[in-house]
């Protein structure tokens, strides 16, 4: 790096400004305290390396689902059914539900109201071996929710093997359904269970 591309930078992190490299059309996220936004344009439409991209503001989404507490409810005497199936690319190197991450049709959003009871019907057709959950957090495999889980990273599905869990959805939020094998749903197995009232 040269010494004016090295002042330049220094200059852009002192006044709390990062100038996003016109690589990838995904979002930077500004240092300064205003949390402004910048997002890098691709390539092709860029004019020259001397063009900054417009700033937009953060607005936080409202419309956004409060995180779920895991809450438990009586049930409400409706059914909800359900197929999903662990699914890995070739090269192992993508997870998902029905289909590898990145894929149409990968881990699809699944809502129910609160009070349903509610089956998964799991069939793990990949080569690896997987365990299913419905937890709070992610990241957090043992944040499972209303017994909702099949299998245990300890004792989990076989390949070919085939599987049903059944369990009352809890208190209204977001929930996220994962494979609980450490690691997997990092690399993609990681779905929306939302649960409406």
């Amino acid at each position: 790096m040269g010494i004016s591309a090295a002042l330049v930078f220094a200059s852009m992190i002192y006044f709390g400004s990062f100038l996003c490299l016109p690589v990838e059309d995904v979002a930077c996220v500004s240092l300064s305290t205003a949390e402004t936004r910048i997002t890098a344009a691709p390539v092709d439409i860029i004019p020259s390396v001397t063009s900054i991209p417009n700033t937009t503001p953060v607005v936080p989404n409202s419309s956004a689902i409060p995180i779920g507490t895991g809450g438990i409810v009586a049930p409400n005497g409706n059914k909800q059914s359900f197929n999903l199936s662990f699914e890995m690319s070739p090269d192992f190197t993508k997870y998902g539900f029905d289909e590898p991450i990145g894929s149409p049709g990968a881990n699809p959003d699944i809502k129910v109201h609160s009070g349903d009871t509610v089956t998964i019907h799991l069939s793990n057709p990949s080569h690896s071996f997987h365990a299913f959950g419905i937890v709070t957090d992610p990241q957090d495999p043992s944040s499972i929710v209303w017994n909702a889980q099949f299998k245990t990273p300890d004792n989990p599905m076989k390949p070919k093997e085939t599987g049903d869990v059944t369990f009352v959805a809890g208190t209204p939020g977001l929930y996220h359904y994962i494979c609980t094998v450490p690691g997997h749903a990092a690399l993609g197995m990681d779905g929306n269970f939302i649960v409406e009232k």
